[in-house]
């Protein structure tokens, strides 16, 4: 990108995801709007044409009973105007018959678009989320969850109000005009010529004005979403505000967010504003026109009063669907914009899939070697943050990994799952390359405990039973027993059935810790990955979960990160990484001899000994 790009366009690339197109390309940029509209019709709309035919079917009658109206109109003035007042009665019945009718047909017709569209769109919400749960772990830690959030729900509000109005005002406003219109031929061609040579003039003004606002569209969308960033990053840090007493620098930050919303907001509204005062005066013309042309009709003998009545009122019901026709171009643009932030989305492949025809993971011992493994985060670049790793973790044996932050120890974890994939070189488990097994098994052996636990907002009992959704009772409360958490789950208000907030902030932090460990030993998988696990656990906790650890690890090929003494120094091999690469190896009494960077860490108490605690 080009300094000299305008800030719109930048900002409309950061939004989409595509290229900016420079100015002076407007054909292909229209080229692309009707191929992304096309797509989205193929994709969400035909499906759902039986639906479409009913509403088709309910805006034909409502047409019908809408295009009658000026006709009865006409007759009514005719008949009264002649004397014939015993008519009186039909009139009136049939004018009120003729609104039931109208009104009749417009509910359902209300009811069954909302309904479409309202399906549609959660559909596409649903479709987008499993997508995105779908995606590779680099893929959704590139994009802050508010923004993520953003485009679930922003967007396709936009695109909700989009598929409303097309579906409103392109079908059901389009069938009344051209019912009316012909109506209004029928009662008088002359003044219909009237009519159809005015509002075509407001065509080129409302093309500019629905130009600007699909950009102004795509910078709200984009702003939306750092707005929603804001927000859920404040909430979330709302402990650091308070004890820090940033309240008021996270009121700027996120009133500065919400300020520049309702600027792009006014902006739309004021650009959507000039679309119905335009057409009020090409309307106020055409009416102008029509009276005086009428009267010398009606001067001459040539029309009746009832005829330029039904004209009116024809007329005069055909403004509102006009108004909305021109206004219809504003909401699509405003809704290819979304549906191109959504296909952003959708039209990204994860990296990390399987190979072809991978068969499942057969685990027999559990032996983990790494070789020659190298990785670095990001396409191109040259800072490895993995380098040149060999090692052996044999089956049923646990391998701690030390060494001060940044050395690579939880990037080196994370390629084992393969939530990211090795840059060169392999990671086997017996035997098997862990990028040429299928993924589903290669997840299903190993299970994972953190520093920062992952809990929802469920019950005690929902949360630990994510290791294994179809796990009895009986196992859930011995895995809740095996991590030490049992007694502390029966003092909560409602035992298993408590729950316990978002991110499980209703507990401490030694209990959420004991619940993710709970939830692993449910799943019961061969490989165990343990991340900072024991980190928020006091003494007393830490002891009874290392009791739990030792009879859950055993037999089980365990990967321990840790920066406790007593967490790392019964380990059957210690691995010191420093830089991304393996400096040493060996027991805690040999390293400890050695003398070397190990021994480093003891003494300086990065490997603190909290025994004494």
């Amino acid at each position: 990108m080009t300094k000299s790009a305008p800030a719109e366009v930048e900002d409309s690339a950061r939004t989409s995801g595509r290229a900016p197109q420079p100015r002076g390309r407007k054909r292909a940029f229209d080229q692309h709007s009707r191929e992304l509209l096309a797509r989205f019709l193929q994709d969400w709309v035909w499906p759902r044409w039986r639906s479409l035919v009913v509403a088709l079917t309910l805006t034909a009658f409502l047409a019908m009973a809408t295009g009658a109206y000026p006709i009865i109109i006409k007759q009514s003035f005719d008949t009264l105007l002649k004397g014939n007042q015993e008519m009186l009665p039909y009139v009136l019945a049939a004018i009120a018959f003729i609104t039931a009718a109208r009104s009749f047909f417009l509910y359902l017709h209300t009811v069954t678009t909302s309904r479409i569209v309202q399906r549609l769109t959660t559909d596409l919400k649903q479709h987008t989320f499993a997508h995105l749960m779908h995606a590779d772990f680099a893929r959704l830690s590139r994009e802050t969850p508010g923004r993520l959030m953003s485009r679930l729900t922003n967007d396709v509000s936009f695109i909700e109000q989009g598929l409303m109005a097309a579906i409103n005002t392109a079908v059901r406003d389009s069938l009344s005009i051209v019912v009316l219109v012909g109506t209004m031929i029928w009662l008088d061609w002359a003044m219909s010529l009237i009519v159809l040579g005015v509002y075509p003039l407001a065509a080129a003004p409302i093309m500019i004005i629905t130009g600007r606002l699909r950009k102004v569209a795509r910078r709200t969308q984009s702003e939306l979403g750092q707005m929603t960033a804001e927000l859920s990053e404040k909430l979330s840090g709302v402990r650091l505000i308070k004890t820090y007493r940033l309240e008021d620098y996270a009121a700027k930050r996120v009133n500065a967010s919400f300020e520049e919303v309702f600027r792009l907001r006014m902006k739309a509204i004021r650009t959507r504003a000039r679309l119905d005062p335009m057409l009020e005066a090409f309307g106020g013309l055409a009416v102008a026109g029509v009276i005086a042309f009428a009267y010398w009709r009606i001067a001459s003998g040539i029309s009746t009063v009832g005829d330029f009545m039904g004209f009116v009122t024809a007329l005069l019901m055909a403004s509102q669907p006009i108004r909305a026709i021109g206004n219809l171009a504003g909401r699509v643009q405003e809704a290819l914009a979304a549906i191109e932030s959504v296909y952003g989305i959708l039209d990204e492949k994860p990296k990390i899939v399987d190979a072809p025809g991978a068969p499942p993971l057969q685990v027999s011992e559990g032996h983990i070697r790494f070789d020659d493994v190298s990785f670095s985060y990001g396409e191109g670049a040259t800072d490895n943050a993995v380098r040149n790793v060999t090692l052996d973790a044999r089956g049923g044996t646990t391998l701690a990994l030390v060494g001060r932050s940044g050395a690579g120890k939880s990037t080196l974890v994370n390629l084992v799952p393969r939530l990211f994939d090795v840059t060169s070189g392999a990671i086997l488990i017996d035997g098997q390359r862990i990028d040429q097994v299928s993924l589903t098994s290669l997840r299903n052996a190993i299970s994972i405990v953190s520093q920062d636990v992952t809990l929802f907002d469920d019950s005690i009992r929902a949360n630990i039973a994510l290791g294994r959704l179809d796990a009895s009772e009986e196992e859930i409360v011995a895995a809740a027993k095996a991590a030490a958490a049992h007694e502390f789950i029966l003092a909560q208000p409602a035992g298993y059935d408590t729950q316990i907030g978002d991110r499980g902030l209703k507990l401490s932090g030694g209990q959420r810790q004991r619940l993710a460990l709970a939830r692993a030993i449910l799943k019961n998988a061969p490989i165990l990955l343990l991340d900072e696990a024991t980190s928020a656990l006091d003494t007393h906790s830490e002891r009874m979960v290392h009791e739990a650890l030792d009879r859950f690890t055993e037999g089980r090929t365990t990967l321990v990160i840790a920066h406790r003494l007593s967490t790392v120094q019964n380990a059957d091999m210690i691995c010191v990484m420093e830089g991304g690469r393996v400096v040493e190896t060996g027991k805690h009494g040999e390293l400890v001899a050695r003398g070397g960077i190990y021994a480093g860490l003891v003494r300086s108490q990065l490997l603190a000994d909290d025994s004494s605690g």
